[in-house]
C-alpha cells in the first residue's frame, strides 16, 4: 500500500457567518453510548420497540456496514470529533484517551480543529450535550454545554437535584448503582434531561444555523432505568436485558423529542441528522453486579460476531443513519463502508464550511456517494489498530491482527466472521497483513506509556 496520506476533502479559508442562508443547513449528531448494531428496528432489533430511530431510517439513509474508528468509547470520539485516525495523536485505548501524561497537556494539536471549532469559524452556534470523552473535561471548544460528562453519570439525580458524574469539576467514573427510579416524584431521568435541554436549544437558535452534538449516556451503565418502563421490558429473560431495554427505550423517545421539535419549527428540511452508536454492545459489567445476574451480552449485534472492545464486526460496525430532508433519498439503503471519520468532512460540505489545509482528515465526504453521484466506493481501505491488535477492511475482505495471529474474512458471504481464510486465501491475508502494518508504523506511539514497548516489538 502507498503512504498514507493525510489529507484535506476542502482546503481553503474559511467561510465566514456572512456567507449564510437558509440553504445552510443545521447539523445535529446523536451518538448512542454502547448501542449494538442489531437493536434498533430498522436494523432487525426485537428487543424493544425504537419508532423514532427507525424514523430516521424511513426517512434518510441507512447504512449497513457504517463503522466507527475503535470498539471503545474514548478513542471512538476522537475519531469522530477529529475527522482523522486517533492513532495520529497517539490514541488507541481508553488509558490514552485521559492517561496523565508527563509533559502532554492535550494529545490534539491546536491545528486540528475539531468539527464543532471548523463549523463555528464557519458561522454556526455550536453545543454538546451529555458525554465528551475528551481531553479538557470539564471545559470544551463548543459555544454551550449541558449535562456535561467526561465517562458517565448516574441517571437520576440525588437529594440535592445533582447527577453524579455530570457537570462536575473532575471527571468521576464510578456511577455503580442498580436501581428502577425515579426515587423522589418529580426526578428527572438523565436521558430526559438532555432531551429537554436539546429541544430548549433548538428553539433558542431557530433562526440561526446551529450544530447540536447530542451524546446520550445510554444505554450505558449504571444500570438505571425508569420505573413506568419496567412493565414493558417485563417479556425479557432477565432483568440485566429489561434494564438495557428500557434504558434504549428512553434515548429512542428523545430521539423522537428532538425530532418533534425540528417539526414544530419547521427546521426539518434544512437539518442534518447523523444518528450513530459510539461502539457495539457489552458484556455483563463486573462492577456491582448481582451474582443472580448471567453475564449477558447487553444489547445485540446481530448476526454479527463480537462485542465492544473487540474489532470482529460488532464491536466496530454501528447502527449509521443519515438523514437530510430532500437532499437525500428517503428509505435508502447504502451498503458499502462508511465511516465515523467521514461525519466531519460529510458535515462541512452539507454546511458549505471550508476544511482548513492545516486539518488531516482521513474520512470522506459522502454527500456525492449517497447521492448516487459516483459508484465508486467511499473508502478503499479503512483500518483499527489498538495496541497489539488491530484490523483492516478491504472491499469485502475483512483481516484481524490479534497479538501473533491473524484471521481472514470474506464479509460477502461471511459476514458473521466463523470460516478463517487466512490458509486458503494467502496472498490476500499477507497484503492485507502489509497494508496493516505499514498503517501502524505511520502513526506515533500510544501516549499510554505502558504500551509503548509492546508496540515497538510488535512492528519490528
Amino acid at each position: 500500500m502507498k503512504k498514507l496520506m493525510s489529507f484535506c476533502i476542502m482546503g481553503g479559508t474559511l467561510a465566514t457567518s456572512s456567507l449564510f442562508s437558509q440553504e445552510n443547513p443545521n447539523i445535529i449528531v446523536i451518538l448512542a453510548d454502547d448501542m449494538g448494531w442489531g437493536d434498533a428496528g430498522c436494523y432487525g432489533g426485537k428487543m424493544i420497540p425504537t419508532p423514532n430511530i427507525d424514523r430516521l431510517a424511513k426517512e434518510g439513509v441507512r447504512c449497513t456496514n457504517g463503522y466507527v474508528t475503535a470498539p471503545i468509547s474514548g478513542p471512538s470520539r476522537y475519531g469522530i470529533l477529529t475527522g482523522a485516525y486517533q492513532q495520529r495523536f497517539g490514541i488507541q485505548d481508553n488509558t490514552d484517551a485521559w492517561a496523565e501524561i508527563p509533559g502532554i497537556s492535550d494529545r490534539i494539536p491546536v491545528s486540528q480543529k475539531l468539527l464543532h471549532e471548523t463549523l463555528k469559524q464557519g458561522g454556526y452556534r455550536t453545543a454538546i450535550f451529555g458525554k465528551y470523552n475528551l481531553p479538557g473535561y470539564p471545559k470544551t471548544t463548543f459555544d454551550e454545554t449541558y449535562s456535561v460528562m467526561h465517562f458517565g453519570g448516574e441517571y437520576f439525580p440525588d437529594s440535592k437535584g445533582h447527577y453524579k458524574g455530570v457537570d462536575e469539576p473532575k471527571a468521576i467514573g464510578d456511577a455503580k448503582r442498580i436501581l428502577w427510579g425515579p426515587e423522589r416524584p418529580g426526578d428527572e431521568y438523565l436521558t430526559d434531561r438532555i432531551g429537554r435541554q436539546a429541544i430548549e436549544f433548538i428553539g433558542k437558535n431557530k433562526t440561526n444555523p446551529f450544530f447540536m452534538y447530542v451524546g446520550f449516556n445510554a444505554p450505558h451503565s449504571p444500570m438505571q432505568a425508569k420505573i413506568e418502563h419496567q412493565q414493558m421490558v417485563s417479556h425479557l429473560q432477565n432483568e440485566a436485558l429489561q434494564y438495557y431495554a428500557a434504558m434504549l427505550f428512553s434515548m429512542d423517545e428523545n430521539v423522537g423529542r428532538i425530532l418533534k421539535e425540528l417539526d414544530k419549527q419547521k427546521l426539518s428540511q434544512n437539518t442534518l441528522i447523523i444518528f450513530l452508536s459510539d461502539n457495539g454492545p457489552t458484556l455483563g459489567y463486573t462492577v456491582d453486579w448481582p451474582k443472580e445476574w448471567p453475564k449477558v451480552l447487553l444489547g445485540s449485534a446481530g448476526n454479527l460476531s463480537g462485542h465492544k472492545g473487540q474489532l470482529l464486526e460488532g464491536g466496530i460496525r454501528e447502527p449509521f443513519i443519515i438523514r437530510w430532508s430532500g437532499k437525500l433519498k428517503a428509505g435508502m439503503v447504502y451498503d458499502k463502508p462508511v465511516s465515523s471519520l467521514d461525519i466531519y468532512p460529510t458535515a462541512c460540505a452539507a454546511a458549505n464550511v471550508n476544511i482548513s489545509k492545516a486539518v488531516k482528515i482521513d474520512g470522506v465526504n459522502l454527500l456525492p456517494f449517497l447521492q448516487n453521484k459516483t459508484i465508486e466506493e467511499p473508502h478503499k481501505q479503512l483500518f483499527w489498530y489498538l495496541n497489539e491488535n488491530g484490523a483492516v477492511r478491504s472491499g469485502k475482505w475483512k483481516l484481524i491482527v490479534n497479538k501473533d495471529k491473524v484471521k481472514l474474512f470474506n464479509l460477502e458471504v461471511d459476514e458473521a466472521e466463523k470460516n478463517d481464510l487466512s490458509k486458503k486465501e494467502v496472498i490476500v491475508k499477507e497484503q492485507l497483513l502489509a497494508d496493516w502494518q505499514n498503517f501502524c508504523k505511520q502513526m506515533p506511539s500510544p501516549c499510554n506509556q505502558a504500551e509503548r514497548k509492546k508496540v515497538k516489538g510488535l512492528l519490528e
